[in-house]
């Protein structure tokens, strides 16, 4: 008898998909690498932000202008006091280090409440070598109606009464001085001291080249100088001595 040919296997048919949806796609593999790098960012910046908070509350005690300092003026014990500040930032002095400051002298402008530096502070002499101190005395119509006082700067001028003769032969209205640091100021009753000037008459210590001293005396001397007051950022070509 014949035999029966063998079943041949049929391929599957495609299963019908509606149109537009999309097939799974293959299950991605877990890189543990990324998922370890990814932990440690995560751990690191939790103990990142956790040492900024410790060091935020790391204070210290350091000093602070009191009050308003004038470039020149002898520092006290009065002038200094302290805060608490972070102990990390900005130049600072520790508040032990007070009697290191009593006696010197302040080489610039510092404003109330000023965290203090050791670049403010010298001791001994402010004046440099090329310069030298010359006191003014000036009328109401000499200076400026506002009060000048130590740390302005100013710009000084020839004047003369008649307009025309003036003691060192230059003619009225010569700058004698381009700009100069006034360095002390004070009222004719209390001498040269650190201060405003009076109302009514007064005088000022300017610091004023070397070569230039002769000319500011003999103006002076005769009353034929005035003062303007320049911008607080103007510098002046010889200044109080800095570290």
């Amino acid at each position: 008898m014949p035999t029966a040919a063998p079943a041949t296997r049929r391929a599957p048919k495609p299963v019908p998909t509606a149109p537009g949806a999309r097939l799974p796609g293959p299950v991605r593999e877990r890189r543990p690498a990324l998922v370890a790098f990814g932990l440690v960012l995560v751990v690191g910046g939790a103990l990142g932000s956790a040492l900024v908070v410790h060091r935020s509350g790391d204070r210290v005690d350091v000093l602070v202008a009191r009050h308003d300092i004038a470039p020149g003026d002898l520092l006290t014990a009065d002038d200094l006091g302290t805060a608490r500040v972070a102990a990390e930032g900005a130049a600072t002095v520790p508040a032990s280090a007070l009697g290191n400051f009593v006696g010197t002298y302040a080489t610039t402008r510092i404003p109330a409440d000023t965290l203090v530096n050791r670049t403010m502070f010298l001791a001994g002499d402010t004046v440099p070598a090329e310069a030298a101190v010359v006191g003014v005395v000036l009328g109401p119509e000499q200076r400026p109606t506002a009060a000048l006082a130590a740390g302005d700067v100013v710009r000084a001028y020839l004047v003369s009464a008649d307009g025309a003769t003036t003691v060192t032969g230059q003619p009225a209205g010569t700058v004698l001085l381009g700009a100069a640091r006034v360095v002390a100021a004070g009222g004719t009753s209390g001498g040269a001291v650190t201060g405003p000037v009076t109302s009514d008459s007064g005088t000022v210590s300017l610091l004023v080249p070397t070569a230039d001293a002769a000319g500011v005396v003999a103006a002076a001397a005769a009353g034929q100088i005035a003062l303007v007051r320049l911008a607080d950022a103007t510098t002046p070509p010889v200044d109080l001595v800095r570290e």
